[in-house]
Formats: C-alpha cells, sequence, structure tokens
C-alpha cells in the first residue's frame, strides 16, 4: 500500500480536480484509473492535527492533537504547542496509537515512513524504515539549484523501500513537505510556469507530479500496480485571499483551505469514477482496514472502533454506488491568529450546497455573528448570508448539534444550539 501525501496542496492545483493551466499528468492518470472524490476534506487544516485523523480515524476533538507539536520550543504561535513535544505518540494528551500503520505493522507489513512527518521527530515504533523529519527541514539538501532537490531525494528512497519489499505486504507513508514553503522548485518546472501567477507554487506541484509518476513507473515495472492500494491527498490546502483568523492561509474552514485533492487507485475495489459526496481524510483509517484485511484489536475491520469514531470505509461506500450527500461533513479549526485579538474554537458544518461556521471567542462570543455560504451560487464563498434565527442556520445548526452529540464533541453541541435557538 501507498499513500502519497502533498503539505498545503489545494485542489485547483490538480489537473483532474478542475485546475486550469496546470500540469499534473501522471496524478491526472491515476484518477482516470481510480476514484476521484471531489469533495474530500480534511477534518482540521492543520499539519499536524489532520496528519492525526488520517492515520487513526478520529476527528481533533477525539485524538486531541489540536496544534503542531515540535520537539523543542516554537515560541508563542497560536498553532503551536508552547512546550517541547518530542514524542507525541507518549504524551497523554493525546490518543494516537489505534492508528492503521500500528495495525499493519503488526500484521505482517513492512512499514516506511519517507519525507514530513509531523508528529515527532523521530520513529514512533511502527515504522520498519523511518526516513521521516518532523518538520521545517529545506527542499534542497544543501545550496539551492547546487544540490539535490529533496523531494528527488525522497523518491529515490520510496522506489528503493518499493523494490526492497515488492514480494511481500508492504506500506509506505510517502509524504512530501512541498509545495509548503518556502518556495523554489527546480528551474527547468519553474521555467514552464514563468511569468504566471503563483508561479513557483504550481511549478513545485507539477514537479511533485513528476515525482509521482516515477514511483507509479515502479510499481508498473515490478507488475504490482494493480495490487497496491494507490492513495492521494494532502493535509490540506491554502488559500491566497485575506481571511480571518489565518496567518498562513491555513487554519480554516473555506473550501481552497479544507478541501483537498484524494485520489484512490485499487481496481478491485475503487472503480474508475468520479465521487461527489462528501467524505473526510479520516476516513483513510477504516478504508486500510478493510482494503488490506488487516483486522483492528477488537474484531473484523470496521468492528471495535470506537462508536465516537465518525469515519467509515470509502471502500463500502464507493461499492454501495450512490455518491448523493447522505451525511454532512465536519469541520474543526484552531486559528492561527485572532479576529479583533479574540481568539476562538470553531466548528463547520458542510452539505450539498451550505456551509455554516460557527465560533466561540474567548471575549463576547454572543456578539459576533457567523457565517453561511450557498456555495452553489457562491463556490468562492465570497457572500456571508448568515442571519440569525433564519430556516437555513437554525437548519444547518441544528445537525452540527446533532453530529455533536453523536460523537461526543460538546463545543459542536453547544455552538449548534446557540445558532439553533436564533
Amino acid at each position: 500500500m501507498l499513500l502519497i501525501l502533498f503539505d498545503k496542496c489545494r485542489t485547483d492545483a490538480i489537473g483532474a480536480h478542475g485546475g486550469q493551466g496546470v500540469s499534473t499528468p501522471h496524478l491526472d492518470a491515476l484518477a482516470r484509473e481510480g476514484t476521484l472524490f471531489t469533495h474530500a476534506y480534511t477534518p482540521q487544516a492543520l499539519c499536524g492535527p489532520a496528519r492525526a485523523s488520517m492515520l487513526t480515524g478520529k476527528y481533533p476533538h477525539q485524538h486531541g492533537l489540536r496544534r503542531n507539536v515540535y520537539p523543542v520550543s516554537r515560541g508563542a504561535s497560536n498553532s503551536t504547542y508552547r512546550d517541547p513535544i518530542p514524542d507525541p505518540f507518549r504524551d497523554p494528551r493525546f490518543d494516537l496509537w489505534d492508528n492503521f500503520v500500528f495495525y499493519l505493522n503488526n500484521g505482517g507489513y513492512a512499514t516506511g515512513c519517507v519525507g514530513k512527518w509531523h508528529l515527532g521527530p523521530g520513529n514512533p515504533g511502527f515504522f520498519d524504515y523511518f526516513k521521516g523529519f518532523n518538520s521545517l527541514l529545506r527542499h534542497w539538501v544543501g545550496a539551492p539549484h547546487q544540490s539535490r532537490y529533496r523531494p528527488d531525494v525522497h523518491t529515490d528512497d520510496a522506489i528503493r523501500f518499493i523494490e526492497q519489499n515488492a514480494r511481500q505486504p508492504w506500506f509506505l507513508y510517502q509524504s512530501y513537505y512541498a509545495p509548503h514553503e518556502p518556495l523554489d522548485p527546480p528551474r527547468d518546472f519553474a521555467a514552464k510556469f514563468a511569468g504566471r501567477e503563483h508561479a513557483d507554487y504550481h511549478a513545485t506541484v507539477s514537479h511533485l507530479d513528476h515525482c509521482v509518476g516515477r514511483t507509479i513507473a515502479a510499481l508498473r515495472r515490478l507488475s504490482i500496480l494493480d495490487d497496491t492500494l494507490v492513495i492521494f491527498t494532502a493535509d490540506h490546502g491554502r488559500t491566497w485571499m485575506d481571511r480571518p483568523g489565518s496567518a498562513e492561509g491555513i487554519a480554516l474552514p473555506y473550501e481552497e483551505v479544507s478541501c483537498v485533492p484524494m485520489i484512490v487507485r485499487y481496481p478491485r475495489l475503487f472503480p474508475a469514477r468520479r465521487w461527489g459526496a462528501g467524505v473526510t481524510t479520516a476516513d483513510i483509517m477504516p478504508t486500510v482496514l478493510e482494503a488490506t484485511g488487516v483486522t483492528h484489536e477488537q474484531g473484523p475491520p470496521s468492528f471495535g472502533l470506537s462508536p465516537a469514531v465518525q469515519a467509515r470505509s470509502l471502500a463500502a461506500e464507493v461499492r454501495g454506488g450512490d455518491d448523493s450527500w447522505r451525511r454532512p461533513v465536519i469541520l474543526q479549526n484552531i486559528p492561527q491568529r485572532g479576529i479583533d485579538g479574540s481568539y476562538f474554537d470553531e466548528r463547520a458544518i458542510r452539505t450539498e450546497r451550505h456551509k455554516l461556521i460557527l465560533r466561540k471567542f474567548d471575549v463576547r462570543p454572543e456578539l459576533r455573528p457567523g457565517e453561511m455560504y450557498d456555495l452553489a451560487q457562491d463556490p468562492g464563498e465570497t457572500r456571508n448570508l448568515y442571519r440569525a434565527g433564519s430556516l437555513e442556520v437554525r437548519s444547518l445548526a441544528g445537525q452540527l448539534a446533532e453530529w455533536g452529540r453523536a460523537n461526543g464533541d460538546a463545543l459542536s453541541v453547544e455552538l449548534g444550539e446557540f445558532a439553533a435557538r436564533g
């Protein structure tokens, strides 16, 4: 099994997701051969919490990791824990051990991690091969353009790991730090986008697509491509706008940040099609368990998972064939900066047509209205339609409160009930 992650990658950077003027032929081919999830969301649009949700199938309020971790103090950033955290897997504040890589490793899979991990600087103990780093490692090994570009190095490492383990069950967590800043792509890729808006960003994604192509070619050369579950996604996207609450274009519920690219290729379970219903990257955990047949400690796949875990197997979902929105998607964010000097914890609910954003501020939250968008009419979320007491706000808020009660999220209940009362 191969999980490929890009960091801070927008959906419109990928051609198969509708990106215009981009160059991602290898990912586009992967999408044509597999299932493209057009509305995949990260439960929290911040690196560490998003990755923890992918591994555990739990929402951030359940696994407890709400900010990024570093082995040394990173100062007073609101999206970073102020105390050094060298190993979140052994920190009692977080619940991360119930994760699919741990089960794969104990089920006989050779497991590897290459690239950005952002869940501590070292091997938590369930990777047989670990060439990962927490974060903040520059994209060039030495002087830019005079040394090797790290995504190329990591692709070499990935292919080597696959070649060494091709004849046994294996899992690789292939996580590229790019297109996270600082952006300085190889010059031959940069030249293709010269003079265009966000040129270095799209050039970087194009180069990563080239790396994906090399890895897929290796799977094909080894005659194991169709037997390999390949999942491509991102931890979160980014915004180019000055959105409230963000310092780096992340940690936001808006579509360009919370909606991420996602493609799954595995012919025996995932047909070639587009899937329009909302899903989350937390769904990766039960999907992997079903696809691999590796059992959870309390029983077969999908059995024994906490009833508070909303994540579900995408294989089972797609097998049903109906991609209408039957469930809302819930988003949970903590801002990087306050609004009017006031920080907050945030919940958003996304249905097929609407999104409602509610925030609990640390200074007089009752004076601050929420946000509601009609995404059918306003996909860029530029016209706030929130009106306290309106039928649509009350309906969405009621659904949020119901989800919170079912999934043990007290803040969803509190915010939902507050907005539902009008």
